[in-house]
């Protein structure tokens, strides 16, 4: 190595060594590098590009397009990139909220033709930046396609209410009738409405105490519509955007079913009676712990007179405290009653004639049956009346030779028994016919 590269060499390890380990010259350094920074951010503060991505989109003005009979169609309008020329200064806060891209609809006339009931505009994107963050140097989407299409209003439309999920045993649901709702949106779809439909998920409804009366609840329910041929027309939104709803309010209530006794009073004695009801259970609705506590329900008393046979009556049901009917259901029912006399059974032995003994030929035995046993069944009045007479009981003997028989009994009633159901309780009889002596002449 010659003279002047160790020269060279020793410099260079001399300056190495001060840079590196000479702490008071990097404290220095770093201060002084400080201050140029802040001198360029203060005082010559360059500007230069930056793109801020995924700028949202936004429409003005809707209120103007509803105005003249409109509606947009298309609302989802997208982001953009946007470049802005911004101080170096403010380029860490320079981001999509501080920038505005916006489409006004109220900025231009809009019309339809006759015969048109939908067109797509393309609109311009009108973007801004605050004064101090720069200015606007491009936007990616200058422009947007927007469908907008005429509107219509329609009132009353009627609305069915369906039902998912199910509810704990002993509770049922009610709404009320005849929901409909008025609605303003896209003509093209308001007028193929036939009708509107909501669901109420039961499984949804909170029941906190089982024991009292379930709650009633407000709904804001989504409705689905259908057209005649019941496509649903799930593209339908009102004239702002928004989803159709309908306001639907729901009542669980605790209910049981029970069987419905009259109280009847029997006026006479010696009468008895049978009653049809026009309807025989009843369902009411209540606190479970007072529906869980009663048997069946009564009615008002009637009184049962023997000229009430076959007489409808209307009567008012007893409801205990705390329950109630469904809504609308009748309060009374009617009672058929049919009074009639009472019945009895009462049993009397009867003589038996026998009849057509060849006497030529044989004799009755002398311990043959005298009596037979009739049970007679029929109202107090008669049976009261009732006499053996009227009774008449034979066994007919004809053609029969001696020996041991079983022959039937016959009997004959007179008119005055009737209204009295008589009958044999034994209908044959044992007799032996003994065979004649004939005296040899």
């Amino acid at each position: 190595m010659t003279k002047r590269q160790k020269f060279f060499s020793a410099l260079g390890r001399f300056f190495k060594e001060f840079f590196t380990k000479n702490i008071f010259l990097k404290v220095v350094a770093l201060l002084f590098a400080i201050l140029l920074w802040g001198y360029v951010l203060s005082i010559e503060n360059p500007e230069y590009t930056k793109r801020v991505r995924d700028v949202e989109i936004s429409i003005l003005g809707e209120s103007t397009l509803n105005a003249r009979g409109l509606m947009l169609v298309t609302r989802d309008t997208g982001t953009t990139d946007v470049d802005v020329l911004c101080r170096i200064n403010k380029h860490s806060e320079l981001d999509a909220t501080r920038i505005t891209c916006t489409i006004d609809l109220a900025s231009r006339p809009i019309t339809l033709g006759a015969d048109e009931n939908s067109k797509v505009i393309t609109f311009d994107v009108q973007v801004s930046v605050p004064t101090e963050y720069g200015t606007v140097q491009s936007i990616e989407v200058s422009s947007v396609d927007l469908e907008v299409a005429r509107i219509s209003t329609r009132n009353n439309v009627q609305i069915s209410v369906q039902y998912a999920g199910s509810l704990p045993e002993g509770f049922t649901v009610e709404v009320p009738s005849g929901l409909s709702i008025s609605m303003t949106g896209r003509k093209s779809l308001i007028d193929r409405i036939a009708r509107g439909e909501v669901t109420v998920v039961l499984d949804s409804l909170p029941i906190n105490d089982p024991q009292t009366l379930a709650n009633t609840y407000d709904l804001v329910l989504p409705v689905r519509f259908y057209d005649s041929t019941n496509v649903l027309l799930d593209d339908l939104v009102s004239s702002t955007g928004e989803e159709f709803t309908a306001n639907v309010q729901v009542t669980i209530r605790a209910f049981r079913e029970f069987d419905i006794e009259p109280s009847i009073e029997l006026l006479e004695e010696g009468y008895t009676y049978r009653y049809v009801l026009s309807r025989s259970k009843i369902v009411l609705f209540g606190e479970r712990s007072v529906l869980d506590q009663i048997d069946f329900i009564r009615t008002e008393t009637v009184t049962a007179m023997p000229n009430m046979n076959s007489t409808p009556m209307s009567v008012s049901l007893i409801l205990p405290d705390g329950t109630e009917l469904a809504a609308g259901a009748p309060k009374t029912i009617t009672i058929t009653m049919f009074v009639e006399e009472q019945t009895e059974t009462q049993i009397f032995t009867i003589p038996i004639t026998y009849e057509n003994i060849n006497a030529d030929a044989v004799s009755l035995s002398p311990d043959a049956p005298n009596t037979v046993t009739v049970v007679v069944y029929g109202p107090m009045s008669l049976l009261q009346a009732f006499q053996k007479s009227w009774v008449k009981a034979t066994v007919n003997c004809y053609g029969y030779a001696d020996g041991v028989l079983t022959l039937p009994v016959q009997m004959k009633l007179d008119d005055k028994a009737n209204g009295l159901t008589v009958s044999l309780q034994e209908e044959t009889v044992e007799v032996v016919l003994l065979p004649v002596e004939i005296e040899q002449p």
